[in-house]
């Protein structure tokens, strides 16, 4: 096909069809990497994102310096001390088991955090 017969995109089909196909499999993805300044457009896309996923499907929003607890759960101490029994803190990582995470500014995550989040993507669970 030349460039002549080939339809028409725009960058929001595009940008709507890669919604589209994350939506129908989130974790076959791996994940869709946004590179968009806070914009109308970026906030457009992610509510079209919500949109197309299941509204049961757990999302979960990762700050971009949260500790390894947070991320990937621990022990939860006020919890425990109030139980008098060890009470677990699943992390944002469990909390969003079968759905999805969005790390704003992913760029600028540590290191460490970043090679955490990429053990969990590939092996496909928190350990």
């Amino acid at each position: 096909m030349t460039s002549q017969e080939r339809p028409e995109r725009s960058v929001w089909g595009e940008a709507a069809l890669v919604a589209s196909l994350f939506a129908v499999d989130p974790a076959g993805c791996g994940g869709v990497a946004l590179r968009s300044p806070p914009s109308p457009a970026r906030d457009r896309w992610l509510a079209l994102l919500r949109e197309l996923l299941p509204p049961a499907l757990p999302q979960r929003r990762i700050p971009l310096h949260v500790s390894d607890g947070r991320l990937l759960g621990g022990l939860d101490l006020a919890a425990t001390l109030r139980a008098g029994r060890l009470v677990a803190d699943r992390g944002l990582l469990g909390e969003a088991h079968g759905g999805i995470v969005v790390l704003a500014m992913a760029e600028r995550v540590s290191a460490s955090t970043a090679a955490r989040l990429a053990t969990a993507l590939e092996l496909g669970e928190v350990i």
